[in-house]
């Protein structure tokens, strides 16, 4: 994600609909007591409990670096628009608030199946998932879809395969589950989605969450999956407005297979439909050109915490003055070997200030 200058996101749509980061409070009752964890959880989620948060972007010349938020900057986290330093999830309020109902309609109306959501990142949707049907009294299984290393060598989209800051091991998904009491009825998938997804058929689903933004993704996530999806089940498409290749995706494979369910916007990027047909699509994945390129992501360094963007200009600043002081001392050391080039800059100087020769 490059970053964004914020004086100019008042005017977007995504920025003025974010909604205040701001949880129900509790009262006595038993669903008024559900509500209030669930809204402290997803402001927990996206890092929006104090007064401030860090947001973490890449600039054009792929530094990557960090930038409080705070006051009304606070709305490119509500809106899901950047990346977080210590929040679980990048898709925001709205679409939290969204995914929320969702659960809790397929609860509501008895549609069977699980929920899987193919691109977990820190898995800050899927936590949601889980604690919105324990806190309904539901058992039903979330499915944690990921490579848990970031994007293969073959799907290489720049920005996406370049960051290291994608790629969130497994081990650290699972600890914050843990970390919230929701490690239960939680099944994780790791591997690319070619080589896990297809191995998920003939199960049953409820809801499908996709967020791998690539256009083989989607469509691999989509051919595994669908045919499996109950009628009454939701797909939910993160990116399709954002990534082209994902919104391209989404739409050959509804054409194709002749799904006519209206897409309904979520938020500036996300949308979803309901599935209400139940004839078999007959999808199937797309060929592997080279599957030997996707077996392994590209090895990354772990980074440490990005620079704020005080830190790199300060650090430019530095960079200039041992610069300016390294021809400084070049000067020097070539002024006192030859005295009489020496006598001559002295002479120029004076010059200069307008004092006689």
């Amino acid at each position: 994600m490059t970053y964004p200058d914020l004086s100019a996101l008042t005017g977007f749509p995504g920025w003025q609909a974010a909604r205040a980061a701001r949880a129900t409070g509790p009262g006595p009752e038993a669903d008024a007591l559900r509500r209030a964890y669930l809204e402290l959880l997803k402001l927990t989620l996206c890092d929006l409990g104090a007064t401030s948060t860090v947001s973490v972007g890449k600039w054009g010349d792929g530094t990557v670096t960090s930038r409080e938020l705070r006051g009304e900057d606070l709305r490119l986290r509500a809106a899901g628009m950047d990346w977080p330093m210590q929040g679980l999830t990048m898709i925001g309020l709205n679409r939290l608030d969204d995914l929320q109902a969702c659960v809790e309609a397929l609860v509501r109306d008895d549609v069977p199946g699980d929920l899987i959501e193919a691109g977990a990142w820190r898995g800050g949707a899927s936590i949601l998932m889980r604690a919105t049907l324990d806190a309904l009294g539901d058992g039903r299984t979330v499915c944690v879809a990921d490579s848990f290393q970031g994007f293969p060598e073959a799907d290489a989209q720049g920005l996406l395969n370049e960051t290291e800051f994608l790629a969130v091991p497994i081990e650290e998904v699972q600890a914050s589950f843990a970390r919230f009491g929701l490690e239960d009825g939680v099944r994780f998938v790791p591997g690319f989605f070619e080589q896990t997804l297809p191995g998920l058929a003939g199960g049953r689903w409820a809801l499908i969450r996709l967020d791998g933004d690539t256009y083989e993704a989607t469509w691999q996530t989509l051919a595994a999956l669908y045919d499996d999806l109950a009628p009454g089940g939701y797909v939910i498409v993160d990116d399709y407005r954002v990534m082209p290749e994902c919104g391209r995706a989404v739409d050959a494979f509804r054409s194709e297979h002749g799904i006519e369910e209206p897409l309904e916007d979520v938020d500036w990027t996300c949308v979803r439909w309901r599935r209400e047909s139940v004839a078999p699509t007959g999808a199937r994945p797309l060929a592997a050109s080279a599957p030997q390129e996707r077996v392994q992501a590209p090895a990354r360094p772990r980074i440490g915490r990005p620079p704020s963007e005080r830190e790199v200009a300060l650090a430019e600043e530095a960079d200039a003055l041992r610069a300016r002081l390294a021809a400084a001392e070049a000067e020097v050391e070539r002024l006192q070997g030859s005295p009489l080039a020496g006598a001559r800059a002295w002479l120029r100087r004076r010059r200069g200030h307008g004092a006689p020769a």
